[in-house]
């Protein structure tokens, strides 16, 4: 995908190039054109993301928020439209002297047209508040990690369990209600993790922390990065006992991570080890 959104930027650079010659489009891109006069030949690996940060940095959620659903997923609700008009607004033909030059990531299979799209059809599902909204059979196999062809097959199925389209609509949808029944049995989809146990991006987060600072900004996360006082009232604590295990300056105390786990809806055990373990390592190694 990254690949792809650099060679989206060459293909911008030349149209910069262009509208406003080489000295802008170097600013743009960063460096000046190679020999052909032309930036949509030269490599990929001359661009540098960090200069197109916002971009990509909601490419890269958009993602986790897609295809790794979970709880540490950092991808905001208005950052769907911004895919969406970026992806819109990239060139549909690049070059110069050798103008006509097409690619992926122009077509629907291009990685970060797949993405954003992904992330539309996510938010769809789970956020719009908006029973009404409609699928197309594009959307539902990116949610189901599988081919349109497969899902088309599942229309066209006689059996009871088949999926339901709209009659007669053109193109073919699905209703919110049918997509999220449908969906609810394939093996592909990843659902929103019910209960912060069952997310096993997060739950793997949490074994792999190492250090009390780690493991407090994932309870942080898990909580909604809600304030000290909030968590505070569900736990029936002060607020000031809370902070700690936010910031990671707990001090372990097995009944006390417990009750943060069972407030979370966290695996009690698993969390009260790493709980300890992280503790000793900051003790012992030095670690925090």
């Amino acid at each position: 995908m990254f690949d792809e959104l650099r060679t989206i930027f060459l293909f911008e650079a030349d149209h910069v190039l262009i509208s406003s010659g080489p000295k802008k489009a170097e600013a743009f891109i960063g460096f000046p054109p190679g020999e052909k006069g032309e930036y949509v030949h030269e490599a990929t690996s001359k661009v540098d993301l960090s200069l197109f940060a916002n971009i990509t940095a909601s490419f890269e959620r958009a993602y986790e928020f897609a295809f790794n659903r979970s709880r540490l997923n950092t991808f905001g609700e208005e950052e769907v439209q911004d895919l969406q008009a970026f992806m819109e607004g990239t060139p549909r033909i690049g070059g110069i002297s050798s103008a006509g030059e097409m690619h992926r990531f122009m077509t629907p299979d291009g990685y970060c047209r797949m993405v954003a799209d992904a992330a539309l059809a996510r938010w769809k599902l789970e956020w719009a508040g908006d029973d009404s909204a409609k699928f197309t059979t594009r959307e539902l196999a990116l949610l189901a990690n599988m081919s349109e062809g497969a899902v088309r097959m599942a229309i066209s199925d006689k059996s009871e369990g088949r999926l339901k389209t709209i009659p007669g609509s053109k193109p073919v949808a699905v209703r919110f209600d049918e997509a999220k029944r449908w969906l609810s049995g394939r093996r592909g989809f990843i659902p929103w993790p019910e209960r912060a146990a069952d997310d096993r991006f997060l739950t793997r987060a949490i074994r792999d922390a190492e250090t009390p600072k780690v493991l407090a900004r994932l309870v942080h996360q898990v909580a909604g990065f809600e304030s000290a006082d909030k968590l505070a009232r569900k736990l029936g604590w002060k607020p000031a006992d809370v902070q700690p295990w936010f910031d990671g300056t707990f001090v372990f105390d097995a009944d006390r991570a417990g009750e943060i786990a069972k407030a979370l809806q966290l695996d009690v055990p698993m969390f009260v080890g790493k709980a300890l373990e992280v503790t000793l390592r900051a003790t012992e190694g030095g670690r925090s």
